[in-house]
């Protein structure tokens, strides 16, 4: 075979690493025969005989089990290339999740009612700090960045939702990673709310919340409305939940009116589009 032939091999492994399988392969068929001709004196079967075969069988085994393992060797780095990958973007995902958590809080603590007994303010921040964590479960890290519609809204509105009150109705939409927590949080401030002064405090009255998206294909509009409650009246101070219904970073429009028939809420959002069928 002599020593020049030698090249082959590492010339092999590299094809291996770099190429995919089947050009790998394919490599090493024409790279055999051109180190053959170069090399090793003529073709393979020029003079069959037993050594020839079993040295033939020995050199493909050996140019399938590099390329076979090369092959699968660069699978893995892709691989782990592609979950580092991933890692950085949960951890970014998870930073920028936490800062908003530690704002939100921070905002929470900062406009409570000036008014209040310390104990009334713990009870009230207390329920507020609940409704941010329960907004938190609905949104897993590690999973898509964005929420979905109407998978979100259901989540959130179940536990306030008494016999089919609350009625919910929309395309199916993606919403943008910053706007899930507001939304989940200004949903939850109405449904409070509604349990304890409007439509849901009796036995008659109940909520709609509809939305669709914009004629541009970007801004989605929701609509909370309460009818059948008990007359409204605006309320004669600000307490915890006005930060959460207002325009914030995630929330572009917050429309809030306290109609004597009933509560009702329009958002903006910016960056929702439908769902891919």
């Amino acid at each position: 075979m002599g020593l020049p032939f030698l090249t082959f091999w590492p010339s092999l492994v590299f094809a291996s690493l770099t190429l995919r399988l089947r050009y790998a392969a394919i490599f090493a068929l024409l790279a055999a025969m051109v180190s053959q001709r170069l090399f090793g004196g003529g073709a393979w079967f020029r003079d069959v005989n037993t050594a020839r075969v079993v040295f033939f069988g020995l050199f493909a085994m050996s140019a399938a089990m590099i390329v076979t393992a090369g092959t699968l060797l660069r699978r893995s780095v892709r691989a782990l290339a592609l979950v580092n990958q991933q890692q950085a973007h949960y951890n970014r995902e998870l930073r920028h999740r936490v800062r908003n958590m530690l704002t939100l809080i921070q905002a929470l603590a900062s406009r409570g009612p000036k008014a209040a007994s310390p104990m009334d303010f713990f009870k009230e921040f207390s329920q507020r700090i609940e409704g941010l964590a329960a907004a938190s479960d609905l949104l897993q890290i590690g999973a898509e960045a964005e929420g979905r519609l109407p998978q979100l809204a259901q989540q959130t509105l179940a536990p306030f939702d008494r016999n089919g009150r609350i009625q919910i109705s929309g395309e199916p939409c993606m919403l943008p990673g910053a706007s899930c927590i507001p939304l989940i949080m200004a949903l939850h401030e109405l449904c409070t709310n509604a349990v304890k002064h409007g439509a849901l405090s009796n036995e008659r009255g109940r909520v709609s919340l509809t939305w669709f998206i914009g004629p541009d294909g970007t801004t989605l509009y929701v609509l909370w409305a309460e009818k059948d409650g008990p007359p409204v009246s605006t309320p004669a101070r600000e307490g915890l939940g006005t930060r959460l219904l207002m325009p914030q970073p995630g929330l572009e429009g917050v429309d809030l009116n306290f109609d004597p028939t009933g509560v009702w809420c329009e958002f903006k959002i910016e960056g929702a589009g439908p769902l891919p069928a």
